[in-house]
């Protein structure tokens, strides 16, 4: 099965890519024009979520070189002990509604110190996998529209992430 799946998996894209091509030719839409333009107009929005990228950036590597990451670690480990969150998953619950990229960096190194079958490990795949990167979110794509008026998201983003971790907690334990 394994074997069938990588020989798709190969000829998947320029499969889907050959049958864009021929489905705007047989309507005859100007393809190239058509993905020039959108080439442009990504390189265009590109441009225009830039900022916000690098302040999300910035503010991450603030937090984690002045050691507040680590005071909050210590911090709030009691409670999230009390949650049933093994404190060893903290920095990731804290990272995670931030930066997709730099969560996957923490999952690589709890993997690492804790074992991939071990609850943290698995937990923090879970995470990971199934948690959104609810800040990054809001600042890219509230920023990028000037939607200013953002409590509603903000609210949902913020319980769906609570609820995310729990569930990716208590579903690892029994499992």
């Amino acid at each position: 099965m394994s074997a069938i799946l990588s020989t798709l998996s190969v000829f998947f894209i320029p499969v889907i890519i050959t049958v864009i091509i021929f489905y705007g030719l047989k309507k005859k839409a100007p393809v190239y024009d058509l993905f020039a333009e959108g080439a442009k107009d990504g390189i265009a929005t590109a441009v225009e979520i830039l900022p916000f990228i690098i302040a999300i950036f910035i503010g991450i590597e603030a937090i984690t070189a002045s050691g507040a990451m680590e005071w909050l670690e210590g911090f709030l480990g009691p409670v999230f002990e009390l949650a049933g969150i093994p404190k060893e998953l903290i920095s990731l619950v804290l990272l995670r509604p931030v930066s997709g990229s730099g969560s996957l960096v923490l999952a690589e190194r709890i993997m690492t110190d804790w074992g991939t079958d071990s609850l943290v490990g698995r937990a923090a795949s879970v995470m990971v996998g199934s948690c959104e990167t609810v800040f990054y979110v809001l600042a890219l794509y509230f920023g990028v529209t000037a939607v200013k008026k953002m409590r509603h998201a903000f609210a949902a983003g913020l319980i769906g992430y609570i609820v995310g971790i729990a569930a990716s907690v208590f579903l690892c334990r029994i499992m």
